[in-house]
């Protein structure tokens, strides 16, 4: 690919090398880094350095395997606290919180992951948690199907096309009846333990721009609390969607 020459090849080598980083699972060598991304291994090693100085990956010192570094929670923390929707969303998420007394979060899109951007935790002892800044595939459970099903059509078959044939029929299946129903459910499809409820928000121009969840322990957030609380949850992400409109 031929780089315009006000660009800088350097930087978009490294931006590729911690894409790579967040995208595939577990510490990397350099090794299987150059051969991936087509580098050589002088070139990985070199920008690798570079940014393990500036805190932007971390080496294992026994492995010596690169994974990213801790400064992306600094970044993470200061988008978050930030967001321009966040006091819009906030107060719903209390309010949903308080009715439910379960875990409440809204996430948003982040490739084919969603990310936790805002989480009011349950006030019981046993709790649901997952974390600001934690992400989980956007086809699975509740909240990503709540997203993805409202995409274009063209990133939902990317989704699709990236699981194994056997699961791909089920998800169009879910990612249809969300779609017909405006909101997804989940029994322990994460979590064994674990059940949740989410429905999308949507922009002015009807484009969705994340999702709010409520979850908790499947002993007490069983089939019947999740019925009971899908009219609260689907009106304050129709009101949320009104006022971002």
């Amino acid at each position: 690919m031929k780089v315009k020459a006000d660009v800088s090849t350097t930087v978009l080598r490294a931006i590729k090398i911690l894409n790579y980083l967040k995208e595939t699972p577990g510490p990397q060598s350099i090794s299987y880094i150059s051969k991936e991304l087509e580098l050589s291994s002088t070139i990985v090693h070199r920008l690798l350095t570079t940014l393990k100085m500036e805190g932007f990956v971390f080496q294992d010192s026994q492995s010596k395997l690169y994974s990213l570094g801790t400064v992306f929670m600094d970044y993470a923390n200061k988008i978050m606290t930030e967001l321009p929707y966040a006091p819009i969303v906030e107060p719903w998420l209390i309010k949903l919180r308080n009715i439910t007394e379960e875990t409440v979060g809204f996430y948003i899109p982040n490739g084919h992951m969603r990310l936790c951007v805002l989480e009011y935790e349950s006030q019981q002892e046993i709790r649901r948690s997952v974390g600001v800044g934690k992400q989980h595939p956007i086809y699975a459970g509740a909240t990503g199907r709540a997203i993805l099903a409202f995409q274009p059509e063209e990133t939902q078959q990317r989704v699709i096309q990236s699981l194994p044939l056997e699961k791909r029929q089920v998800l169009a299946e879910k990612i249809q009846a969300t779609r017909e129903n405006g909101y997804a459910i989940s029994m322990g499809e994460i979590s064994s333990n674990v059940s949740a409820l989410s429905a999308p928000v949507f922009d002015h121009q009807h484009r969705v721009i994340g999702a709010l969840s409520i979850s908790g322990p499947a002993f007490r957030f069983h089939e019947e609390m999740v019925t009971k609380h899908i009219a609260t949850l689907v009106q304050a992400t129709k009101e949320i969607s009104v006022t971002f409109g």
